[in-house]
């Protein structure tokens, strides 16, 4: 059993329509209106950062400028989809060690609000983004000071489960446990937190999201963004 942790903090969707659909998924769900990242801009994206219970988010980007890298991700996912995943760990130091010894790419690598972030190769990690975050203290994340906290009336209250496509699931769900040194509950998951859950699929990236379900009322699937939303207690 691995010592070490990593927690999912933010499900990352992207869309070239976000007024629309973060309208929607908040009225889904009750959600309050989120807040923006401030260091976004420079990257040409702008987001909305949704609260979804005390400790998770639910992340919607856009482009944000003409030259966004945005841009042709959105043309070949149909205008949305599940993008990715920031994931708070606490030493960056060893993660990147095995990253490098594995000869995964790290497309970006920098200082954020006093913490170090790193952003992996999507082709190589199951064909999503996976942004680590250094943050050694598991109670602490980037947004306690801004953000506005869950909704007393929202009817999810957290991410339990995250489906990935990829094309081979016991590979990839084998390629995050090393690197993240977590646990794998089966050959194809891993515990973040979170479960994410690698599917043999032609499509790679976010296929389905489980939010748990805050309410005894029954909640159906839905579908938004490119991505089939369930629900469970």
């Amino acid at each position: 059993m691995s010592t070490s942790w990593a927690f999912v903090r933010q499900t990352i969707f992207a869309t070239s329509r976000p007024i629309e659909d973060s309208a929607m998924l908040r009225a889904a769900y009750s959600l309050p209106e989120g807040f923006t990242d401030p260091m976004l801009l420079e990257h040409g994206l702008a987001d909305e950062t949704i609260p979804v219970g005390p400790e998770q988010y639910l992340e919607i980007l856009s482009p944000a400028g003409e030259t966004s890298p945005l841009t042709g991700w959105l043309a070949k996912h149909g205008g949305h989809g599940g993008y990715g995943i920031a994931v708070q760990v606490p030493d960056m130091t060893a993660i990147r060690e095995r990253v490098v010894e594995r000869g995964v790419k790290i497309l970006i690598e920098q200082e954020a609000l006093g913490h170090r972030i790193m952003q992996l190769n999507p082709r190589q990690v199951g064909g999503l983004l996976l942004d680590l975050d250094e943050v050694p203290d598991r109670s602490v994340w980037f947004w306690d000071d801004i953000t506005p906290g869950p909704s007393a009336d929202a009817t999810v209250d957290g991410v339990l489960e995250i489906e990935v496509g990829c094309s081979d699931p016991e590979v990839f769900a084998g390629l995050w446990a090393d690197l993240l040194d977590v646990d794998q509950p089966t050959p194809t998951s891993v515990d973040l937190g979170t479960r994410i859950s690698f599917v043999a699929a032609e499509t790679a990236g976010i296929a389905a999201v489980t939010l748990r379900a805050a309410s005894g009322g029954e909640m159906h699937d839905r579908e938004q963004l490119g991505v089939t939303f369930r629900h469970a207690r």
